[in-house]
């Protein structure tokens, strides 16, 4: 069944898991605050459909956090290639995604979604993860930080990290990070 927590089971995401799976990434992709595009319209934007066509082809991993059969995250990993690659992706380097029902989020969800995650990645082979988050993402930089991640490059307020997995510590050893977003100043 996988690893639980509090309530709170983790498994491996499998196909059927797609529309939840769409519904996190439609979470994670815009931001608060702004209006957003219908779910059709974002999950159609190449940036956000190359996450999810094709969900469960060789070589993704990824896992979904639920209680009582009812998903509340999910997070997983896939590389990019021919056009789906973006001009900061490695395709080496399979790129993350996650995301937690708002109701959820702050409760240790993410966290447990990505233990799980960089688990199975590191179990399957998988030497380095990429993603790219936005400075406003205050909560999820903080995650990516205590996670292993570290920064590889800002553009605007966006920001690309890398986690190499051979390299990370258990997470019970990892030191915590603060960070907060300050007027002026974008670094923890």
């Amino acid at each position: 069944m996988g690893e639980v927590v509090e309530g709170v089971a983790v498994r491996d995401a499998r196909s059927a898991d797609l529309p939840f799976i769409k519904l996190m990434l439609y979470e994670a992709a815009n931001r608060p605050g702004e209006a957003w595009p219908s779910f059709e319209e974002s999950m159609e934007e190449l940036r956000n459909r190359r996450f999810w066509f094709n969900f469960a082809r060789d070589g993704d991993i990824g896992v979904v956090a639920e209680t009582a059969h009812e998903p509340i995250g999910a997070a997983w990993i896939r590389r990019f290639g021919g056009e789906e690659k973006g001009p900061l992706d490695d395709p080496d380097v399979p790129v993350l995604a996650i995301g937690v029902v708002e109701q959820w989020r702050g409760r240790g969800v993410g966290t447990l979604l990505m233990r799980s995650l960089l688990d199975r990645a590191r179990r399957s082979g998988v030497a380095a993860i990429d993603l790219t988050t936005g400075a406003f993402n205050e909560a999820g930089v903080r995650l990516y930080y205590a996670s292993g991640f570290v920064d590889t490059g800002r553009f605007g307020d966006a920001i690309r990290m890398r986690a190499r997995l051979a390299t990370l510590m258990p997470a019970t050893t990892r030191p915590r990070y603060r960070w907060r977003a300050r007027p002026g100043r974008s670094w923890r």
